[in-house]
């Protein structure tokens, strides 16, 4: 590198300070904070998909430093956790050696909040586990509102809060990279070509580490061997939301067809999520015939 005379690292460091930037207007509670937030990835991903994982990297670390001196460090090891890491490992694992591939990186949505419950059970077990941490984060939560919710309903919040956030973060990282590659297409300075979510296969030892959460769910039952179902699940459930896409691509209503679709999912999204898992299974061993990855 050329130091702040090369393209990627002038490109990387406005990707970082910008992203730093929408973070901490959200922590200080700014107007539109909350929606901002939600933004804060797509210029890593910007930078990710025009120049590379070490743009990506980059990128992040810059964020991090931001943070981490406009704030405080717990603030930069959330931005890190949350934003940098998953920014630069999604587009490594798209932007591999030997060709694009979006099988890596679906497989890292579920796998990568999978590895942060598990450290966060760890962090947690002196003091009563994770699950005891979330009751009392639920019922603290609920006393600030000035809400009184029954005890069961406070045990259906729990056992599915950790999977809620797996799946924002998963939801908050697609969503940031089309927006980054439809933006860098436009200009034709994508790296690659956009991938098609209905065309992803996930490698064999991955079926087998979904069937092993499943039976530590069956034997156990808490909430974290639950979220770990269920995050491990997400592939599929956007393989098959990739597979609806695939089907009404070329119909004349296809934005009408989609808009119903998605409210469907708004509404009856417990009916739905499911469906999408058996759809995006379905996909997986429709095309059988094609050997999985098995990295």
């Amino acid at each position: 590198m050329q130091g702040f005379n090369n393209p990627a690292v002038l490109a990387a460091s406005a990707a970082g300070l910008t992203s730093a930037l929408l973070m901490l207007w959200a922590m200080r509670g700014l107007p539109l904070g909350s929606a901002l937030l939600w933004l804060a990835p797509a210029p890593l991903f910007s930078v990710g998909l025009a120049f590379g994982p070490a743009g990506a990297a980059l990128a992040g670390l810059v964020g991090a430093l931001v943070v981490v001196f406009s704030s405080s460090m717990l603030g930069a090891v959330f931005y890190a956790l949350l934003f940098a890491v998953p920014g630069w490992l999604l587009v490594a694992l798209f932007l591999r050696p030997g060709g694009a591939s979006v099988s890596g990186p679906l497989a890292a949505l579920g796998l990568y909040p999978v590895v942060l419950l598990l450290a966060l059970s760890l962090y947690f077990a002196n003091d009563g586990g994770l699950e005891a941490v979330l009751r009392g984060a639920v019922e603290q939560a609920t006393r600030r509102m000035g809400l009184i919710l029954p005890e069961g309903m406070i045990d259906a919040v729990v056992r599915v809060k950790a999977a809620a956030v797996g799946f924002w973060l998963a939801v908050t990282a697609i969503g940031n990279a089309a927006l980054a590659q439809g933006f860098l297409r436009r200009r034709g300075l994508n790296l690659a070509a956009t991938p098609d979510l209905a065309e992803a296969r996930m490698p064999g030892w991955y079926l087998a580490l979904l069937l092993l959460a499943g039976g530590a769910f069956v034997v156990v039952g808490d909430a974290v061997t639950l979220s770990i179902l269920l995050l491990l699940t997400l592939p599929f459930f956007l393989m098959g939301i990739g597979g609806v896409h695939k089907r009404v691509r070329g119909s004349g209503g296809r934005v009408w067809l989609l808009a119903g679709f998605y409210t469907l999912m708004l509404i009856f999204l417990q009916i739905m999520a499911p469906a999408m898992v058996g759809m995006g299974l379905y996909e997986q061993w429709a095309r059988r015939a094609v050997p999985p990855p098995q990295t």
